[in-house]
């Protein structure tokens, strides 16, 4: 594509990479040493515009804007996928949807594809997990390379946080302490319904009368047309969703607590995708690419990530297996989709500079993978690929994706749309073996809205 303001040439950007490794500088930066412990910690559904760090009013996360004022802070953090499965193995394999091939629960891994975990226990690290979604079950693959893995059930209607979770990774940690090690950990604290204890909703949420309870089974009856909440009621949804934020971050500080200050820690907090509040007439997630949905926080903490950096380049959750790949000097098994962003903190951005990054891999539409979007800097467009269309926004002076300017600018669209279709081609999954879901795991999937 060639129609990007702002964009500059591939020399040029060599040009200012190779000034920036030569400068004086940089010669004077001894390289950090490798990082021995690795933590990955995705909160599912956490949007990073209700984290203090991210500029939000309300004191919903002090532990971890502790972390990103120790770390580095990437700005425009994206999703590939508006859902926890398909991001997930996108975090997890440094790959797009559709090259992993998890778009739908009806597959599983390919063999063929490494994970984050089988790179880095094959190099000598101890690896371990805690996850707290089906989504994340070892029914589709993804406990590929952990020496221990555990799938911890999510409640729907759970009210405490998740401690057996922190209990669980603390226990481990203790046990690898001295040793190479990465250990993931997902968490479902945040995600709907959106309940948590009363000394955490006092803080938040307002005197209200109204319908709306946070239940997953009420917003999905909103946004199926079976129920109308207006802008009080989602007002609600938000101090009820900022108390469980609240509430998680205590949590995370006990996990924070038991890794204390060793500067060998690489620690980075992120989420699968966002949420939403009715921002373009929906609720939950899954269905859209709006930014609401699949824009995400990614802090970074750690050897060489310089305190209080903040990054502006737009990323995705693809660069995080390269990222620590990178980190801990082991190399890529393979070719991958996302790249390693430690030069957006060494000084050297133009070496990444602005991609053109997708979105793809809904659910619950008529069909699924139905809605994509393709991004370069702060120009998005949105496809429909059942009827064709499109909306284009510039998030610069539009944010919200409020006012579609594809009219005005057809040539973008086009050129765009191009873009969507050599990605189609380029990106083929070959697919793993087929997954056959039991009554009871379909019935957990209806319950957190992700089967109809």
């Amino acid at each position: 594509m060639t129609l990007r303001r702002g964009a500059l040439p591939r020399a040029a950007l060599a040009v200012l990479f190779v000034a920036a490794l030569g400068s004086g500088a940089c010669r004077r930066q001894a390289p950090p040493e490798p990082p021995r412990r690795v933590v990955l910690v995705s909160v599912d559904t956490l949007v990073p515009t209700h984290l203090g760090c991210y500029g939000y009013d309300r004191q919903t996360s002090p532990r971890l804007d502790a972390v990103a004022n120790a770390g580095v802070v990437f700005e425009r953090a994206t999703s590939p996928a508006p859902w926890t499965l398909p991001a997930h193995a996108s975090m997890l394999t440094g790959l797009y949807p559709s090259h992993h091939g998890l778009r739908d629960h009806d597959v599983t891994l390919p063999e063929s594809i490494a994970t984050l975990a089988s790179v880095l226990s094959s190099h000598g690290f101890a690896t371990a997990a805690v996850v707290n979604s089906h989504n994340l079950s070892p029914l589709f693959g993804l406990e590929r390379g952990f020496h221990q893995f555990e799938y911890v059930k999510e409640e729907v209607a759970r009210r405490e946080p998740s401690r057996g979770i922190t209990d669980r990774a603390i226990e481990w940690l203790g046990q690898h302490h001295d040793e190479r090690f990465f250990l993931f950990l997902h968490t479902y604290d945040v995600h709907s319904d959106y309940s948590s204890l009363p000394e955490y909703e006092r803080q938040f949420v307002r005197p209200y009368t109204g319908p709306a309870d946070g239940t997953t089974a009420q917003m999905i009856r909103a946004r199926t047309g079976r129920l109308t909440l207006d802008r009080t009621d989602a007002r609600h949804l938000i101090d009820l969703y900022d108390a469980g934020i609240r509430q998680y971050d205590d949590e995370l500080g006990r996990l924070l607590d038991a890794l204390g200050d060793d500067p060998r820690t690489l620690l980075i907090v992120t989420s699968d995708h966002g949420e939403e509040f009715g921002e373009h007439g929906g609720f939950l997630h899954g269905r859209t690419q709006f930014e609401e949905v699949v824009r995400i926080p990614l802090i970074v903490r750690g050897p060489g990530a310089p305190p209080g950096l903040r990054v502006g380049t737009t990323v995705s959750l693809i660069d995080v297996m390269p990222t620590i790949l990178a980190a801990v000097g082991v190399p890529a098994p393979g070719p991958l989709d996302g790249v390693d962003l430690a030069p957006t903190w060494r000084g050297a951005a133009a070496a990444i500079g602005e991609r053109t990054l997708f979105h793809e891999a809904d659910h619950n539409n008529a069909e699924p993978d139905v809605t994509r979007a393709v991004r370069h800097d702060h120009e998005k467009l949105h496809f429909d690929r059942l009827s064709g269309a499109t909306m284009l926004f510039d998030l610069a002076t539009d944010p919200g994706e409020q006012t579609d300017v594809s009219r005005g600018r057809p040539e973008l669209v086009e050129a765009f749309r191009a873009d969507l279709e050599e990605f189609a081609k380029k990106h083929a999954a070959t697919g793993g073996s087929s997954v056959t879901l039991t009554p009871e795991q379909i019935e957990r999937l209806k319950s957190l809205g992700y089967v109809r």
